[in-house]
């Protein structure tokens, strides 16, 4: 997905009880770019091993804590969205996404928001493959479409895909 890109040097004895350790890395990192959004971490999995070289697959990707904290103010609403979905290519991930308002927002306003939220990120997976949708994810563009669409509904501060799991719970179609 991001190409050949050295994560980093890890120690181990025997090459095959490297398989299942996980990589926490930034997308500066990754890239070896200095990038405006360091809040963000990617979730790696070392699944095959060939002599001192070891491959990964994405298993995820989290927002930094402090940075959500920090979107967080008194007087506004925070709505937050959890589902799972189904990619074009047959891969289950689970999409955690929070929406913030310039000030409160009513329950009804909440609900309508929440609605597009999760009609656009069920649309999107449905429509594109694993790799370009992660791609959509981390580049931003997911959150920017999200945006557009919501703020016909009250006007947003901020909107973000907070975390991404492979695998994730139930389905909804």
């Amino acid at each position: 997905m991001f190409g050949d890109v050295k994560a980093g040097d890890t120690v181990a004895d025997e090459p095959s009880k490297l398989i299942g350790r996980r990589i926490e890395m930034t997308l500066g990192e990754l890239t070896g770019k200095l990038i405006k959004s360091s809040n963000l971490k990617l979730l790696l999995e070392i699944d095959e091993v060939d002599h001192n070289t070891a491959y990964t697959k994405f298993i995820g990707h989290k927002i930094d804590n402090g940075y959500l904290r920090s979107l967080a103010r008194k007087g506004i609403s925070k709505i937050d969205s959890n589902i799972s979905v189904l990619t074009k290519d047959g891969e289950e991930l689970c999409v955690k996404s929070a929406c913030f308002t310039l000030k409160k927002a009513s329950g009804l306003q909440v609900k309508l928001i929440r609605k597009i939220m999760e009609e656009i990120i069920l649309s999107r997976a449905r429509s594109l493959e694993l790799n370009q949708y992660i791609q959509e994810i981390i580049l931003g563009k997911l959150s920017s479409d999200i945006y557009k669409a919501a703020k016909k509904v009250y006007p947003l501060r901020r909107v973000e895909i907070t975390k991404t799991e492979r695998g994730g719970g139930k389905e909804v179609t």
